[in-house]
């Protein structure tokens, strides 16, 4: 990609082969602590290098603007103080939109050291210059009580399976009733919370259900059918 980045179309596909072909395979060896990320979105799994970039993982999976991600995407060079340097973003994503953007992931521990802001600017300007935004996530955006925590319980139950008759029951009743807690989605189904909240989460996860996802997600959490 280096050689050619005046060239939009060939810009267009290194973006597009990424998802295929990374930069970097990522395998575990003595040193670094490999994560294998199972998306749902993407049907796959994702290969990361920090626990850090796995919970970023479950941002991207479950942002419904968000079409696809991959990890390790492209490599391209940058010059910082007259020499270059190759570097491989975590993380290149796909946009409703058509928008390709690259991200780097950092723990707050990382960015507040000396010289990373003046990398990271090398860095974002080399991208830009072959018309990709290079953007930084930060660990305050990742680890954000609750969102991330009920990120985490959508995922687990979440599922590739067609929709189960009592997951129909639960959005003909929505579109009967409109918006309706937890608690009572009990009482109409007649189906306690220990097998609803399941069922509500692989909803959730199969993005036919809205839910405020920033406050703690309990029998009283209000639910809608996320279309008309």
């Amino acid at each position: 990609m280096d050689r050619h980045l005046t060239s939009s179309q060939v810009v267009s596909d290194a973006l597009e082969s990424a998802f295929t072909t990374p930069a970097r395979n990522l395998t575990k060896s003595r040193g670094k602590n490999i994560h294998r990320f199972a998306s749902v979105k993407m049907g796959h799994r994702v290969s990361v290098e920090s626990t850090l970039e796995f919970d970023t993982c479950f941002h991207f999976d479950f942002v419904k603007s968000i079409t696809r991600f991959c990890s390790q995407p492209i490599r391209y060079t940058y010059v910082l103080d007259g020499k270059k340097h190759k570097y491989v973003p975590d993380f290149l994503v796909e946009f409703d939109s058509g928008e390709f953007i690259l991200y780097e992931v950092k723990s707050d521990f990382e960015i507040s050291k000396s010289g990373f802001k003046r990398e990271f600017e090398a860095k974002r300007l080399a991208a830009k210059c072959f018309g990709v935004e290079l953007e930084l996530i930060e660990e305050s955006q990742i680890r954000v009580a609750p969102l991330l925590k009920n990120l985490k319980l959508i995922h687990r139950y979440a599922s590739l399976s067609d929709l189960t008759e009592t997951q129909q029951l639960v959005l003909s009743i929505l579109r009967r009733f409109g918006s309706l807690n937890v608690n009572t989605l009990i009482s109409k189904t007649g189906i306690s919370q220990p097998y609803i909240m399941p069922i509500i989460c692989d909803l959730l996860s199969k993005c036919l259900l809205d839910a405020n996802l920033e406050a703690p997600f309990t029998a009283d959490t209000t639910l809608e059918l996320s279309y008309a």
